[in-house]
């Protein structure tokens, strides 16, 4: 059956992912196209990136809790205008209302119900757009897969996953049932709720004919997955971040929103000693434990790592963005450990997907890293490359988990998530049927 899945990273770059494939919701995959609807200019104001951000450190204020993450926006959203922009007073006041009056037609203030509106509205966008460039009626597509936006993810500590949107409306909009909750099954279950992908993974790498492979997803967050055809057993864990600490870092000092092609990093030079810091302070969990000690199965919420070492604030725009894609392939590189200690064998082929699949400078440093401490090497190449799409996997994920979904198959497994056992996930909403 045709699906249509739909992706927003933990990024918030001003755009919506949006595929659509044709599967069984096993090993039959068959893709049929992608889209990127952009609803915000990087260059501009972003007051759909701001808002959103500070609805994360609302909902990191309130441990996930829906109530008091609304209760807590508006001072949420001060506090972080005012460590973004670096306002106080009168001058932060207007900053504030005019960011909101360009968010919502005008309004002087936003609230949190607002911000979730606003996110469906520009996924209920996103798809049209995905349907009208496809040529593919809605009444062909079966289901469509909603991720929804992540503002928090906590399951180590405080057992909670939140991804917010309002799936019964994207569905009646569009006459097409929703699947959406796809984490939540997963976390109640003792799992993490993430990484979702490596199911899709396997379908792939049975679908292309690739004998096992590790897919290195390069988004907010970087994680990896490591399958063979041969085998019903997958790994998968966050290895820690991606394009999330780069793009923050490169707001905070630059004022961009992202550093595009490598363009400030291919500049710099790598601080090794900064990248030992970041490997022994960036990643402190609540507890105190270093994340990049711990086994998986593991995951990361995007504000869980840090740049503010004393070793890295020295540095220049240019060598703190080589620096942070340096720390990210050596996340990644320490992590092939755990792919070994799991029984696993560690694949030569390493296929990348994601936004950072397009960065020169990190593809650069993940080959010298990771060839440090793989004695055979690994060959790194772009989902592109092998006829999938690097930048569009996660929206076709979403799409292949509604089909599993609705087929009651597992998306979850002990070796990707630390789910007690295989488990099904994702709710299901259909149009209202409106009443003459």
């Amino acid at each position: 059956m045709k699906a249509l899945g739909m992706m927003s990273g933990t990024s918030v770059d001003g755009s919506v992912s949006a595929a659509i494939i044709e599967t069984d919701g096993d090993d039959v995959v068959s893709r049929i196209s992608t889209h990127e609807y952009r609803y915000e200019d990087e260059t501009g104001r972003r007051p759909i990136h701001h808002l959103t951000k500070a609805a994360e450190v609302a909902y990191r204020k309130a441990n996930g809790d829906h109530a008091r993450a609304g209760e807590c926006f508006s001072e949420a959203l001060t506090t972080y205008l005012s460590e973004t922009v670096g306002m106080t007073g009168a001058a932060l006041d207007a900053a504030r209302r005019e960011l909101c009056a360009e968010f919502s037609a005008n309004k002087s203030s936003v609230n949190l119900s607002d911000v979730i509106q606003r996110s469906t509205d520009v996924h209920i966008a996103a798809a049209k757009i995905a349907l009208k460039e496809s040529g593919i009626p809605a009444s062909e597509i079966s289901y469509i897969g909603y991720h929804g936006q992540t503002l928090y993810h906590d399951p180590l500590f405080n057992r909670v996953t939140v991804q917010v949107g309002e799936p019964q409306r994207l569905a009646d909009e569009l006459g097409i049932p929703v699947v959406f909750d796809f984490r939540s099954n997963d976390v109640a279950l003792g799992g993490q709720g993430a990484p979702l992908a490596p199911v899709y993974h396997r379908a792939l790498v049975r679908s292309a004919g690739i004998q096992s492979a590790a897919i290195l997803n390069l988004g907010g967050t970087a994680n990896v997955t490591v399958v063979s055809a041969a085998s019903e057993n997958m790994l998968g864990f966050d290895t820690g971040p991606a394009n999330g600490l780069i793009d923050r870092y490169v707001k905070e000092k630059a004022g961009l929103a992202l550093d595009r092609d490598s363009h400030l990093a291919t500049k710099g030079v790598v601080s090794e000693s900064a990248v030992d810091a970041l490997v022994a302070r960036s990643i402190i969990l609540k507890d105190g434990r270093n994340y990049l000690d711990i086994a998986p199965p593991k995951s990361l919420d995007i504000r869980d790592y840090v740049y503010a070492v004393p070793e890295f604030a020295s540095l220049g725009v240019e060598g703190g963005c080589a620096t942070l894609n340096a720390f990210t392939a050596e996340c990644v590189a320490l992590g092939t450990k755990w792919i070994t200690q799991s029984g696993f064998k560690i694949p030569t082929q390493w296929i990348m997907c994601g936004g950072g699949a397009y960065s020169p400078h990190l593809k650069a440093q993940l080959i010298e890293r990771l060839n440090r401490r793989i004695p055979n090497g690994v060959t790194l190449i772009s989902a592109d490359s092998v006829g999938w799409s690097a930048q569009g996997m996660e929206a076709e994920l979403f799409a292949y988990l509604a089909v599993r979904s609705v087929k009651n198959l597992p998306i979850t497994f002990p070796g990707t998530t630390g789910v007690s056992r295989p488990a099904t996930g994702g709710r299901l909403f259909t149009p209202k049927i409106p009443l003459f």
